[in-house]
């Protein structure tokens, strides 16, 4: 196949924008009509994706890049990570994972996965649902926690301790910005990084959404549909964890 040199161009002028910005707006119209043409879009789909481990999407009027899943150069490291999220560790990492998928279970938990099932998930509520997890891996046989770490690949147990050693949210609290060491601040700060990445919007600190590019990651790019399927329907209802035999 034959490309024309302008529409290479094109196709690095996009990928290079969005590197820099990691989005273009509606208003840069000249950009989204040049990734409307199919041989701009060729050029970045067989090409520039593949090479990069990139991928660039179009979802409400805007255009995206997000790095592959493995991707090492343009991806988040962990280190880099816990300092967007101020966490301690790899434990603590893990934990704001765990809080993620519980808040994707939220809202993707209906037969038809495709469309989300509601529009807001108060932090109260997602408090209520990661702890009742928690507590079915502290009181699980430790080998279904074995078989369950296999398939989230997951350290649960090390989930588990990290969040039972931060204090219960204090329902007195009435500025959690303030309030720095509990659950619903250590999950909101997970959440005010979903919401710098353009992911997830935070509702005076008390309920979150999602925003159309979490919604297009999900149902296009980071879920294959078994795994993606399988992952959602766990976190929608309780754990299938066998609770330890008395002696």
């Amino acid at each position: 196949m034959e490309w024309h040199e302008d529409d290479v161009r094109w196709a690095f002028r996009i990928f290079m924008k969005l590197l820099e910005k990691g989005v273009i707006d509606e208003s840069q119209r000249e950009y989204h009509y040049n990734y409307s043409r199919a041989e701009v879009r060729n050029i970045l789909e067989e090409i520039i994706e593949k090479e990069a481990d990139v991928k660039t999407f179009s979802t409400a009027g805007k255009l995206y890049l997000s790095p592959g899943v493995a991707n090492r150069i343009f991806g988040y490291k962990n280190a880099e990570l816990r300092e967007k999220m101020s966490l301690r560790n790899n434990s603590e990492l893990y934990l704001a994972y765990f809080v993620i998928l519980n808040l994707l279970a939220k809202f993707y938990n209906s037969d038809d996965q495709s469309l989300a099932s509601r529009q807001f998930v108060p932090l109260e509520e997602m408090e209520e649902t990661v702890s009742r997890h928690i507590n079915t891996i502290m009181e699980a046989d430790p080998e279904e926690v074995d078989m369950q770490e296999d398939n989230f690949r997951i350290n649960l147990r090390s989930v588990a301790e990290v969040w039972l050693d931060i204090p219960a949210f204090d329902d007195k609290i009435t500025n959690l910005k303030r309030a720095l060491n509990n659950r619903i601040s250590f999950m909101l700060r997970v959440m005010k990084f979903l919401e710098e990445e353009g992911l997830a919007q935070v509702l005076e600190d008390r309920e979150v959404r999602l925003l159309p590019k979490m919604e297009h990651l999900v149902l296009k790019y980071y879920f294959n549909s078994h795994r993606k399927d399988y992952l959602l329907q766990l976190l929608s209802g309780p754990l299938p964890l066998l609770a330890k035999e008395l002696s």
